[in-house]
């Protein structure tokens, strides 16, 4: 019998320069190879209003433009050559932290993922 394990990794990003990446996610977007069954041309879906609302987000958005380069399968390469283990599901989400400072958005992420005494212990390492 199979026994599964949730394994919940976070990482915090911090924007530092959001039109950078904002303009790298759009570079990254246009030369994707996009299609869907209802656009199986890669030009039909970028014009299509499903990619032009996708351009739209990446162009106004953080997180979208984040989300854009974060690679999911790369993740499940975290337990390639793990004896008697494989990959069984994936997920992902993000969250924006709506803070100033680095103390503040620790704080709030320690909080969202009921640990409210993260922003001290990464406080200390630094």
């Amino acid at each position: 019998m199979a026994k599964f394990m949730l394994i919940k990794i976070s990482l915090m990003a911090e924007i530092t320069d959001a039109g950078a990446l904002r303009e790298a996610a759009l570079k990254k977007f246009d030369t994707a190879d996009i299609t869907s069954d209802d656009h199986p041309e890669t030009a039909d879906w970028h014009a299509s209003e499903e990619g032009q609302e996708d351009r739209r987000l990446i162009a106004t958005e953080d997180k979208t433009a984040l989300h854009s380069f974060v690679d999911m399968t790369k993740v499940r390469e975290l337990l390639d050559g793990v004896p008697g283990a494989k990959a069984a599901g994936l997920s992902s989400m993000m969250v924006e932290l709506e803070d100033t400072t680095k103390r503040e958005a620790r704080d709030a992420w320690g909080k969202h993922e009921g640990i409210p005494w993260l922003a001290d212990a990464l406080e200390s390492e630094d």
